[in-house]
C-alpha cells in the first residue's frame, strides 16, 4: 500500500509540474516543492491508512487482499480525478470545490462548455492515467519491503515544499496551485454539508450607517427626481438588454484596446453611459434578483434575498398594473438552476426562452443572439400602441463564447500565442462584436418603427468575466475585482440624451428599478432598496461580495474600494483613480480608512442579516 501511495505521490506530482509555468529560474524546484507537499503528504497519509487497514485484516487473507484490491481502487480514482483537477485549475486558477459544484445545477447545459475543452489529449490522459498508474502500482505491489529510501524521499519533499511555502504572502500567485484538489474536495464538502459558513462582523459602526439600506418607504420622498430636457417628454416604453457574462473591462464603450463595441459606442451620442455600475455579485441568479426587485441580492448564507418570503413588486409588476405589456425573452434555457421559477414569480405577463424560438441551438445552452432580438422586434410589432416593458437576457456571451455559423473571427490578439487563455478570450471579443452587432439592428429597428424618441434602452451585464488579467482569475464569481463586478450601463434614449454623455455616478444592479422608474415618471414600490441614480443624496457607494471558496465582501466609496476577505483574515484597499487595475494594496498606509470602510461593511451584513430574518417571518 505504501509502494502503491507513494507512486500516486509522484502522479500527483507530475500534475502540478503541468499545471506551474515553464521553469523560470533554479528555483522553479522549489516552487514545485511547495505547491505540491499537500499532495504528497495526502499520498502518504492515505498509504499509511491503507497499510495500516490490510494488516489489521491479515489474520484473514481473503478480506485484506479484498481490503488491499479496495485501497489500490481508491487510488485509482485519484489518479483519475488530478486529471480533472488539471482541467478544472486550468480554466478556473482554483480546485474543484463544493461552493463550485453547487453553482452547477444543470449539467446538461454545460456540455458546450466542457465538449469545447475534450482534447484528443485530455480524452487520452483520463484514460491513460490511471491504467498507467494501476500498472505501475500492481508491479511494484509485487515487491516486498518498505520502500525506505523513497519514503525518506517523500518527508524530504514534504520539508523542502513547506520550507518556501510557509513564509508566503496571503496573495502569493501560487496559494490556490499549492491547495490539494482531494482535500480541498473533502474540506469544502465537508464545511457545505455541515452547513453554511456565516461570518461575524463586529457592531461597532455608527447606528446612522443602516440607514443607507433603508427601503425607499421608510426614507420618505425622494429628493433630485430625473428632469427631462425642456420640451421634452418622457418614454413610454423601455428595453432592459442584460448581456450575458459582459463586464465594461472588455467594451470598446469604456475605452478597452478591443474594438468590440462599435455599435454601442457610436449610439452613447444619443445615451448617457455610468462609468461606475455594479453587479453586486458575480451570479446570474444573484443578478436577477437584484435587476428586478431593486434589493441587494441576500448574503453567502442566504442568497434567497428575503429568506423564502413574499418577494417585493418587480419593476414588471408596477409597470404591468399600470398598463404595460410586459416580457421576459432568453435566448437560453429559462430553467437554467431552477430560473423558470423566478421568472414566473417575477410578474411578467409573458415569458420566452429558446425552446419556444423556433430556431436551432447554437450551444447546448441556446441560441444566438440575433434570435433574441428578432423575437423581441416580432412581440413589440404585435401592439404598437401599448406602452411595453421587454426584459431580455442574452446568452451568447456565456461560456464557450461560440461564433455563429457563417461569421468570420478578427484578429483581436495578433502575435499571441495560441495557448488555453489567449483561444477563450478571442472568442469572447469576437463574440461581443457579434452581440454588439445585433445590438445596432435594435437601434436601428426602432429608428424605422418611430419608437426611438419613446423607447428606453438599458444595456446592463449581469456580471463581468475574468481571463486572468490582471489578476489570476478566470470565469466570474470568485472575486469581486473590478473585472469580476464592474458592468455597463447604458440609458439610450435620442429624446432625453441627445448630445450623449457621461456620469461618474457610483450605483449597482439594484438602483436599475428606481432609476427606470424616475426617467419614467412613475412611482418606485416602497419596498425596494436601492436609489435612483440621478438622487443627488445617495450615497457615492455600492456593496458586493464572493462565496465560491473564499468569502469576499466588498464596498466602492468615491475613487476607493475596500475588500475583506474574512476567511483569510486579510484586507484590500485601491484607489481606483491611480490603480484602476488593483495592483497596490495601500490598507496597510489607510488604517484608518480601512477601519471606516470595514465598518460600512459591517453595517450592510448586518442590515442584511436583520433584513432577512424580518422579511422570513
Amino acid at each position: 500500500m505504501l509502494r502503491a501511495a507513494l507512486w500516486l505521490a509522484v502522479a500527483l506530482v507530475g500534475a502540478k509540474a503541468v499545471l506551474l509555468e515553464a521553469p523560470r529560474s533554479p528555483r522553479w524546484l522549489l516552487d514545485l516543492a511547495a505547491v505540491s507537499f499537500q499532495d504528497v503528504l495526502f499520498a502518504v497519509a492515505m498509504g499509511v491508512a491503507g497499510e495500516l487497514a490490510v494488516r489489521a485484516t491479515a489474520r484473514w487473507p481473503m478480506l485484506a487482499r479484498a481490503v488491499g484490491g479496495v485501497v489500490v481502487a481508491f487510488f485509482a480514482c485519484c489518479a483519475f480525478y488530478i486529471v480533472l483537477a488539471v482541467g478544472v485549475f486550468q480554466y478556473f486558477s482554483r480546485p474543484l470545490s463544493f461552493d463550485l459544484l453547487g453553482l452547477v445545477r444543470n449539467a446538461s447545459a454545460l456540455q458546450s462548455s466542457v465538449g469545447e475543452r475534450l482534447t484528443a489529449p485530455i480524452v487520452s490522459a483520463f484514460v491513460g492515467v490511471p491504467v498507467v498508474y494501476l500498472v505501475v502500482a500492481l508491479w511494484q505491489g509485487r515487491r516486498r519491503g518498505a520502500p525506505l529510501w523513497a519514503l525518506a524521499a517523500a518527508g524530504v519533499w514534504i520539508a523542502a515544499g513547506w520550507w518556501e511555502y510557509a513564509p508566503q504572502p496571503d496573495d502569493w500567485e501560487y496559494g490556490q496551485l499549492a491547495l490539494s484538489p482531494h482535500m480541498e474536495l473533502v474540506r469544502s464538502t465537508a464545511v457545505g454539508l455541515v452547513g453554511a459558513r456565516q461570518v461575524t462582523f463586529p457592531k461597532d459602526f455608527p447606528p446612522e450607517d443602516l440607514a443607507e439600506f433603508r427601503p425607499l418607504k421608510s426614507r420618505g420622498a425622494a429628493a433630485g427626481r430625473f428632469e427631462p430636457p425642456p420640451g421634452a417628454s418622457r418614454p413610454r416604453n423601455v428595453i432592459v438588454i442584460v448581456l450575458e457574462s459582459v463586464g465594461a473591462k472588455y467594451l470598446g464603450l469604456y475605452g478597452s484596446r478591443y474594438d468590440t463595441t462599435p455599435s454601442l459606442a457610436a449610439e452613447s451620442a444619443h445615451a448617457l453611459v455610468f462609468d461606475n455600475f455594479y453587479s453586486h455579485l458575480g451570479y446570474t441568479f444573484c443578478s436577477f434578483m437584484a435587476i428586478n426587485y431593486g434589493l441587494h441580492p441576500g448574503l453567502p448564507w442566504c442568497y434567497a434575498p428575503t429568506g423564502g418570503a413574499p418577494l417585493p413588486p418587480s419593476l414588471a409588476t408596477v409597470l404591468g398594473g399600470r398598463g404595460w405589456r410586459t416580457v421576459f425573452l432568453q435566448n437560453g434555457d429559462l430553467d437554467w438552476n431552477g430560473g423558470e421559477a423566478w421568472i414566473q414569480g417575477c410578474g411578467f405577463q409573458e415569458a420566452h426562452g429558446y425552446r419556444e424560438f423556433g430556431c436551432p441551438l447554437l450551444t447546448s445552452e441556446g441560441t444566438e443572439d440575433r434570435f433574441l432580438i428578432d423575437r423581441l422586434l416580432r412581440w413589440i410589432d404585435t401592439k404598437r400602441g401599448q406602452p411595453f416593458l421587454a426584459v431580455c437576457w442574452t446568452d451568447q456571451t456565456h461560456d464557450p463564447y461560440p461564433l455563429s455559423p457563417g461569421v468570420k473571427p478578427v484578429d483581436f490578439l495578433p502575435g499571441k500565442p495560441s495557448d488555453a487563455r489567449s483561444a477563450d478570450l478571442s472568442r469572447y471579443l469576437n463574440v461581443l462584436r457579434e452581440t454588439d452587432r445585433h445590438l445596432g439592428r435594435l437601434f436601428a429597428a426602432l429608428r424605422e418603427r418611430g419608437l426611438a424618441d419613446d423607447t428606453l434602452v438599458v444595456v446592463t451585464g449581469d456580471h463581468g468575466e475574468a481571463f486572468r488579467e490582471p489578476h489570476k482569475q478566470r470565469g466570474h464569481g470568485f472575486t469581486v475585482y473590478q473585472e469580476d463586478v464592474n458592468v455597463p450601463l447604458m440609458l439610450w434614449n435620442p429624446r432625453l440624451f441627445p448630445a450623449g454623455r457621461r456620469m461618474a455616478t457610483i450605483g449597482a444592479h439594484m438602483d436599475l428599478d428606481p432609476t427606470i422608474a424616475d426617467i419614467l415618471g412613475v412611482e418606485p414600490a416602497g419596498e425596494w432598496q436601492g436609489r435612483s441614480l440621478f438622487d443627488p443624496a445617495r450615497p457615492p457607494r455600492a456593496y458586493f461580495v464572493a462565496s465560491v471558496g473564499d468569502y469576499q465582501f466588498g464596498v466602492r466609496d468615491g475613487q476607493w474600494k475596500y475588500i475583506l476577505n474574512t476567511s483569510r483574515g486579510r484586507e484590500m484597499l485601491f484607489d481606483l483613480a491611480r490603480d484602476p487595475d488593483e495592483q497596490r494594496n495601500t490598507a496597510a498606509a489607510e488604517p484608518e480608512r480601512c477601519r471606516r470602510l470595514r465598518q460600512r461593511l459591517a453595517a450592510w451584513v448586518s442590515f442584511e442579516e436583520e433584513f432577512l430574518r424580518a422579511r422570513a417571518k
